[in-house]
């Protein structure tokens, strides 16, 4: 990162004209250049543009109002246009262009798709590496190419529970599981950042066989490891690359081909180009597939069309192997035809009957409570007082409530949590809603968040 002096001193510079290219995070759309001209948003795509604490603005949608208030052009580049994007391209807001082939009409990388159902270890378990993905992987090394593994959940195991009581060991503070890191010897909340050892013994019934379940980047390092000792082996997420420049060194390694097997979370997916990178390994494709995201699907088809370009980029032909439990569904098989136009037209065949964005604009307001009850009543009364004043409006002003309920994860930092949706085709409809909520009696102990245009119902 940039420290504050240094971000001050390159402010001051740009203000004063003296940088005519900048280059950042979605923060830089604030860089106060002089005579725009032209915004590039690379990956536009991309959920990290959306800032969820603290000032809530998606960095895409800033660009597009600032070059429009200064005449300049702007570029929304990626290989898989989010499906709003893609939408306004249809009704001629965006102009849209398209690169068909890749760079010296290099082919695409063949995709096989493996059903995880069928596979099963000696013990008859599901393996984490399947046969075909495997044989891949031993093939690659023969021929001295490189491999990526993409997993998009860090840490040893998803978490640790006892066989005997079936306890499973909770973070605290949130209604989510300690997930298992084996190298420091912790389990770990990823949300709080609760840390504590691992036990000994189980809490409720003090039985001493603790178990482990599920499978993240530091297992999966581990696994491969053991499968292929000759070869050379790193793994990048964000708890290897917190030191600074660790990222960077991690990136260098591969590309002067001291590195055999990459294992790494959406990090490597970041447009890299690896010319000897031939395959691609796609350990769980359901990850993000199985989210209470009505975006769920489009989330998996960008990650995975993303990961898949990494493998092929150089003189190579590439591969990609994508294991997965749904191998029928439709993401997964428009991922297999490198079939992005089909995807958005699947996608917007199931949206637009149920008025879900692009067809509607969304607002999320989040809830939260030290006390669950006081929260509970709270949350009730706010979707009580959107109903009432959502009486009566024309069909065009029309607003659904949806909710509330609990979110998928119930409690944060010790606050309970509620989410209330509202739906409508008018966005001042919307605003004008939100403001009088906000502006009625707040009901005790109750904290309202709103969330224009929300991307995480986490």
């Amino acid at each position: 990162g940039v420290s504050t002096s240094a971000r001050y001193d390159q402010w001051r510079r740009i203000c004063k004209g003296a940088i005519r290219i900048v280059i950042g995070a979605r923060s830089a759309v604030f860089a106060p250049v002089r005579n725009l001209k032209l915004i590039i948003v690379d990956e536009e795509h991309d959920v990290s543009y959306k800032q969820d604490d603290r000032m809530r603005y998606h960095a895409r949608d800033l660009a597009i109002v600032k070059a429009r208030q200064q005449a300049a052009a702007v570029i929304l580049g990626t290989a898989t246009p989010s499906v709003q994007s893609h939408f306004n391209s249809r009704q001629k807001k965006y102009r849209y262009l398209c690169l068909p082939q890749r760079v010296e009409d290099r082919p695409l990388p063949a995709v096989e798709i493996v059903d995880m159902k069928m596979q099963k270890d000696e013990k008859g378990r599901p393996p984490i590496l399947s046969r075909p993905l495997m044989h891949a992987l031993a093939e690659a090394l023969h021929a001295r190419k490189q491999s990526l593994l993409f997993l998009n959940r860090r840490g040893f195991n998803t978490f640790l529970f006892c066989p005997d009581c079936g306890h499973v060991f909770h973070c605290l503070n949130c209604s989510v599981s300690l997930n298992h890191h084996a190298a420091e010897g912790k389990l770990r909340c990823h949300y709080c950042d609760l840390a504590v050892d691992i036990p000994r013994q189980c809490p409720a019934c003090r039985g001493s066989r603790i178990n482990s379940y599920g499978v993240g980047t530091e297992r999966l390092e581990a696994e491969v490891k053991k499968a292929f000792p000759q070869a050379r082996v790193a793994r990048m997420d964000s708890d290897t690359t917190s030191a600074s420049g660790a990222h960077g060194r991690i990136l260098q390694a591969l590309e002067r081909f001291e590195i055999d097997i990459l294992v790494g979370t959406q990090m490597i997916t970041k447009g890299h180009d690896f010319p000897n990178v031939t395959l691609v390994g796609v350990v769980s494709a359901d990850t993000a597939m199985n989210i209470p995201d009505f975006r769920a699907a489009e989330k998996t088809f960008q990650i995975l069309t993303q990961v898949a370009g990494r493998g092929g980029r150089g003189d190579f032909p590439g591969k990609v192997v994508i294991q997965t439990y749904n191998p029928d569904h439709y993401a997964i098989q428009r991922v297999k035809a490198h079939d992005v136009e089909g995807f958005y037209q699947d996608e917007m065949n199931i949206r637009q009957p149920l008025s879900w964005p692009p067809f509607s604009r969304m607002i999320n307001l989040q809830m939260s409570s030290l006390n669950r009850e006081e929260g509970r009543e709270g949350a009730m009364s706010i979707a009580a007082f959107a109903r009432s004043r959502c009486q009566g409006t024309s069909a065009a002003a029309r607003i659904d409530v949806l909710g509330p309920a609990e979110a998928p994860i119930a409690m944060i930092k010790g606050r309970r949590r509620w989410q209330l949706l509202l739906l409508g085709t008018q966005s001042r409809a919307l605003h004008v809603l939100v403001k009088d909520i906000l502006a009625g009696a707040k009901p005790k102990g109750l904290e309202i968040k709103v969330d224009v245009d929300p991307m995480n119902f986490m």
